[in-house]
């Protein structure tokens, strides 16, 4: 196998024209995308817009009424300041109130709309689309959830959030009830553990803040040049599979292949060859570009290297079934009486691939069906990846998509290999 990576590996070397086009396109490409299409990319990185209904069925009077009651039956808690700290606390904490200081806030009223609906109509928008999701705030909430924060007694309560259907707008509305009920929860531990009293009473009269958005402030903003730089760089990475196969055209036609099998060599060990210096070629030309525009754009300043390492893993795995699409389409070339027809549909294929996984248009302007398909595609998996990767998501929220990558190199190359033809049949 090695004279045959040795092979294609010095093939595209020499060709320079193909060598600049897969160094130099993506780079003119993201800086002039970067410069006029800034809009594209920096307009979706805020929420996306949409409505969401809100059924409130807390009865907050009630629930703090009750648990001031629970105060004075309970006879070893502290009296005075401390018994007044707490009913105070309770007072303060009206999880609508808290809801809509978020959904009213400048930033957030720009995309989100908040209906204050009863249960029957809420739901009845949900069903026919007027609403993105309903979120319910339980009868018992203020009760439950003071008797947990502030006593640490019961199971807690939570907010239920209800959708038709996943999709990108609902993890956002997701993400800020975590981050509203995160936030609440840790003022109350720190709460807790600060104001420990001699008589082993926990309280202390510190304010549980009424939420806000601090579970996104560790996410960062993609940038226009930062998108196209990857999105780019893997149609044009993708695109190395086909000029790989293409080179097999001329093989085929001179009785290039045909001869080293008189010479005693094997089929797979052509392919696997193939394979091996795509790979190595692919992931090169996504390390020298990333690179260079990360040095001429400043895209990722300040980054340690974990970052680079987590995006070094995810160019391996995409670089890999780069290698294992340049083996199924090689086999197509042999397979079809008519090469240049392989080719072609090898291309057109690209063309889809690019064009619903994000390379060539944002993947967020595209219909909601046929984002959802571009995202499963082996490039929009793979920019889909980068992109949460850079926002700050951890290789353990991202382990799905590197299983998909992989599934799909096996898969792809498990196809090449049954398609390649046997030697009898060359």
């Amino acid at each position: 196998m090695g004279i045959y990576f040795k092979k294609d590996f010095l093939l595209f070397w020499r060709d320079r024209k193909e060598v600049l086009i897969a160094l130099l396109l993506p780079i003119a490409l993201t800086l002039i995308l970067g410069f006029a299409l800034p809009g594209w990319v920096d307009s979706s990185n805020a929420s996306p817009e949409m409505r969401v209904a809100l059924v409130n069925q807390n009865r907050h009077t009630e629930g703090v009424a009750r648990f001031h009651e629970l105060l004075k039956e309970n006879n070893t808690l502290p009296s005075g300041e401390q018994d007044d700290g707490l009913a105070q606390e309770s007072a303060m904490l009206d999880p609508e109130a808290m809801l809509m200081g978020i959904f009213r806030s400048e930033d957030v009223s720009r995309y989100i709309e908040v209906l204050q609906l009863d249960h029957e109509t809420a739901y009845t928008k949900l069903k026919a689309g007027e609403v993105t999701a309903v979120i319910t705030i339980p009868e018992s909430y203020t009760l439950d959830s003071l008797n947990k924060l502030l006593l640490n007694e019961g199971d807690g309560a939570a907010l239920l959030l209800t959708a038709e259907e996943d999709s990108a707008k609902v993890s956002v509305l997701q993400n800020m009830l975590n981050g509203l009920l995160s936030t609440v929860n840790y003022q109350a531990a720190l709460s807790h553990a600060a104001g420990s009293l001699a008589d082993g009473s926990t309280w202390s009269t510190a304010p549980t803040p009424a939420g806000g958005l601090e579970q996104i402030e560790g996410v960062r903003v993609i940038k226009a040049f930062q998108y196209f730089a990857f999105a780019i760089t893997i149609f044009v990475t993708l695109s190395i599979s086909i000029t790989m196969a293409s080179k097999s055209i001329t093989e085929k036609r001179e009785k290039v292949f045909t001869r080293l099998l008189y010479s005693g060599a094997r089929p797979l060990q052509y392919q696997l060859g193939k394979m091996a210096s795509t790979f190595c070629l692919s992931l090169l030309q996504m390390v020298v570009v990333i690179l260079l525009s990360h040095i001429l754009f400043q895209l990722f300043p300040g980054r340690p290297l974990s970052f680079w390492l987590g995006i070094g893993i995810f160019m391996v795995l995409f670089s890999a079934v780069v290698a294992a699409l340049a083996g199924l389409f090689t086999a197509m070339v042999f397979r079809m009486k008519d090469a240049d027809l392989a080719a072609g549909i090898s291309f057109i294929l690209l063309i889809i691939l690019g064009v619903i996984g994000g390379s060539m248009v944002p993947m967020y302007i595209l219909p909601d069906w046929l984002m959802e398909i571009g995202r499963l595609t082996p490039n929009g998996l793979a920019l889909t990846s980068m992109i949460q990767w850079i926002q700050g998501a951890s290789l353990q929220e991202l382990w799905l998509h590197m299983l998909s990558l992989g599934i799909y190199t096996v898969v792809i190359t498990a196809a090449g290999l049954w398609m390649f033809p046997k030697r009898g049949r060359i």
